[in-house]
């Protein structure tokens, strides 16, 4: 079997004459979660009906299985997709959508019967059977959706923003069923606002300007931003964002509840910040960077350079 399950090369769309992707690449391996970050508006949902099918590249290659077609019958069976909008039926029951997807990938009877069973367990559905799906929370809707896409066994799959509104609990739950399948070789393409969700992928890129740019694993990129994190803590920290922010070797301050986020200059350490501080305004600690500090900083950097450009 090919190691990859998804290959792009040199992929652009766009609307008549306005560009939405430019020269983009990208390759998923079977087993593999990729996660495509990008704010709004950055063409996320189009790539993903571009690499199912629904929509045709103006130049480039997408070939999904081995397949480079991408809208035949045959492939379609072997993929599923889950659009930012719910697709099931809310005046069908958790139970009876379930089966009417059966029914149209040709399950019935037993068959049916114990693949149902199976994905209710698997989804954490049990004793909802018999509700309908308009009644359902959030999260229990998007664990419905999943189990909908996973009736027909797919080798890949593609998620556009499937936990958006959904409440962080019942987001937990549904990312460990999606690792869950990810561990029996299907390859997961999924797009997200939310950086938390990102360092759940194996590697993940950001989408920009109709490119993917900073792929890598989500260690490696925060490994990569070749600058120190620092927190300063307490009420002193949060009164004195201000003075934080305009302290020598700090080069950007984001105050987070009762804390103050600190990023370093080059070349300043938090020793010669502790010191030229001292204390005055909270306990100063070293903290590791999340994707989400990655992208707070490069937005507050885009903004600065644009301010003095």
């Amino acid at each position: 079997m090919n190691p990859l399950a998804v290959r792009v090369a040199g992929l652009r769309f766009g609307y008549g004459p306005v560009p939405v992707l430019e020269d983009l690449c990208l390759d998923v391996a079977h087993g593999e979660i990729f996660g495509i970050v990008g704010a709004d508006g950055a063409g996320k949902s189009t790539l993903l009906k571009l690499l199912i099918g629904q929509l045709a590249p103006a130049a480039g290659r997408i070939e999904v299985l081995g397949d480079a077609g991408g809208t035949g019958s045959a492939l379609r069976e072997r993929i599923a997709y889950m659009p930012q909008s719910f697709g099931q039926y809310l005046d069908l029951s958790v139970q009876e959508n379930l089966a009417f997807f059966a029914a149209l990938h040709g399950l019935r009877g037993a068959d049916a019967a114990g693949l149902i069973a199976d994905l209710v367990a698997r989804a954490g559905l049990q004793g909802f059977e018999d509700r309908r799906a308009g009644q359902l929370s959030g999260g229990m809707m998007q664990k419905l959706a999943l189990a909908c896409a996973l009736v027909s066994r797919p080798e890949a799959m593609f998620l556009d923003e499937p936990t958006t509104g959904v409440d962080p609990v019942s987001r937990r739950a549904f990312w460990q069923l999606l690792e869950g399948v990810c561990a029996e070789g299907v390859a997961i393409v999924c797009t997200t606002a939310n950086m938390d969700e990102a360092e759940r992928c194996h590697r993940v890129a950001s989408l920009e300007g109709g490119r993917l740019v900073r792929e890598g694993r989500p260690a490696a990129l925060i490994a990569q931003a070749g600058a120190q994190l620092c927190v300063a803590h307490g009420a002193q920290a949060r009164a004195g964002a201000a003075a934080l922010a305009a302290a020598e070797g700090v080069a950007l301050a984001f105050p987070v509840g009762r804390e103050v986020r600190l990023w370093l200059e080059p070349g300043c350490t938090l020793a010669a910040l502790d010191a030229r501080l001292a204390g005055r305004h909270g306990r100063i600690e070293p903290a590791t960077p999340s994707l989400h500090d990655l992208a707070l900083r490069e937005l507050a950097l885009a903004e600065r350079a644009r301010r003095h450009g």
